[in-house]
């Protein structure tokens, strides 16, 4: 597609319909995952994946961080017609892929039966726990590369291909979790090895077009060549996205350990269950966010400000929509979303599901709007508003979730979230505003420069 020439609606829509699939087939891959763990270990497993998870999701905020920094910079590069400079951004990609995984590697497997005691962790939790983040820590590279690649194609011309290499990656997850978890009773260890296998899949996939002729900005080996400066605009750029999966990563923490402070393993089983059910939704709000940054950053380049905002207008209102059906759907049936990770003997896991699911999940559109509305800062090479909307999200969830339980108990904890959400949204819409009002002047957005974002 042409997106100097291409109407707007039709080039979000172009992006961002295979940017969801891929991403909402990737939400449909973690779900049945919990499905499996919940029906063939029990709550123990649901309860050591969200303990677990805040590791990996250290390993996803790394991913992201390179993912959207090198696109964010390919596509402005693409705008202003210097594929070359694109290029430059993509090789440093690889070389910083590598970097993190040795690093990111080593570290948290060192310290990962720690962290998991921290938490409040023990018995089977803890033991489960454990083994399921020995095989994903040991394949940190795969992981790391599992969400970058995907982005980098996207963005290097070919979203149907990003989405096709994770919905067979995705695919093969599912048949795999079958095999090891439900047929030969492999446990979390299982959903680990499932779970890598599935992503090798994807990576294959993603390397094959980068490096082939087929790519518009097609790569090799001798030109991945170390270059500080684009390294560190992207990361840059990229840092925000890495600080909300951290953020992400830090609220589940500081859940886990108040829910076994003010209720047990089993309010952790429920957690775990809300959580890939906002999982779900998140995935899809980043779908939106994914197929709204190359254009973005594309007509940013082309110094065209109307489209930026028309593309913005359109993101909002679709995660929006969808996130206030979703709620609706749950607020009137969290039994039928419950029971398909529960099975049907264990009544005291479903009634503090049914509840958490009511409570917790009250602000999942706020959700959509935040995740939308940094990508659209990233996209612009704006890093300082998207951070800020991570470190505000922080800065306010933190105060909820030590004041509320302490009033309403274990309701306080699951309340926390979308009441701090809340807060957050009307302190991010002054930042729209005054970036919408920057848009209107023509004189003040300028063809985007290979100079680092500000």
């Amino acid at each position: 597609m042409n997106l100097h020439t291409a109407p707007v609606s039709r080039a979000f829509w172009h992006y961002t319909l295979p940017s969801i699939a891929a991403l909402m087939v990737s939400g449909t891959y973690q779900i049945v995952d919990g499905i499996f763990v919940g029906h063939f270990i029990g709550g123990e497993g649901l309860a050591a994946i969200s303990l677990a998870w805040p590791l990996v999701g250290v390993l996803l905020a790394a991913g992201m961080m390179i993912g959207i920094g090198t696109g964010a910079h390919m596509s402005m590069m693409l705008g202003a017609r210097d594929p070359e400079g694109a290029r430059r951004y993509l090789a440093q990609s690889f070389l910083l892929l590598l970097l993190f995984s040795l690093v990111l590697g080593s570290l948290l497997f060192t310290f990962s039966g720690a962290f998991l005691r921290a938490q409040g962790a023990e018995g089977e939790a803890l033991a489960f726990g454990q083994v399921y983040l020995n095989w994903l820590l040991k394949g940190t590279p795969i992981v790391l590369a599992s969400i970058v690649f995907p982005l980098l194609v996207r963005n290097a011309g070919a979203p149907r291909l990003a989405t096709l290499a994770m919905g067979i990656g995705a695919i093969s997850n599912i048949l795999l979790d079958a095999l090891f978890i439900g047929w030969l009773g492999y446990g979390l260890e299982g959903a680990a090895l499932a779970t890598l296998l599935g992503e090798l899949i994807s990576v294959a996939l993603c390397l094959g077009y980068l490096f082939s002729r087929r790519s518009q900005l097609p790569i090799s080996w001798r030109q991945l060549r170390w270059e500080s400066k684009r390294a560190g605009r992207l990361l840059q750029t990229g840092f925000s996205s890495m600080l909300m999966y951290l953020y992400l990563s830090f609220s589940i923490v500081l859940h886990n350990a108040l829910l076994l402070h003010y209720g047990s393993s089993v309010h952790v089983a429920a957690y775990s269950i809300a959580g890939y059910l906002m999982t779900f939704y998140y995935l899809m709000a980043e779908g939106v966010a994914g197929g709204l940054q190359p254009i973005s950053s594309f007509y940013h380049g082309a110094g065209r400000s109307a489209q930026i905002k028309a593309a913005y207008r359109l993101a909002i209102a679709f995660v929006l929509s969808t996130g206030l059906a979703f709620l609706l759907a749950i607020q009137i049936s969290p039994h039928f979303f419950a029971q398909f990770f529960i099975h049907s003997g264990d009544t005291a896991l479903m009634q503090i599901t049914e509840q958490a699911l009511r409570l917790f999940l009250l602000g999942l559109f706020l959700d959509g709007f935040l995740v939308v509305t940094a990508t659209w800062f990233q996209s612009l090479g704006l890093a300082r508003p998207a951070t800020l909307i991570t470190l505000g999200n922080m800065a306010i969830q933190v105060p909820f979730l030590f004041l509320l339980p302490q009033w309403l108990g274990i309701n306080g904890v699951w309340l926390a979230l979308p009441l701090s959400n809340l807060v957050l949204v009307l302190l991010v819409l002054l930042l729209v505003r005054h970036q919408w009002r920057r848009l209107s002047q023509p004189q003040r957005l300028a063809p985007a420069q290979d100079t680092p974002p500000h």
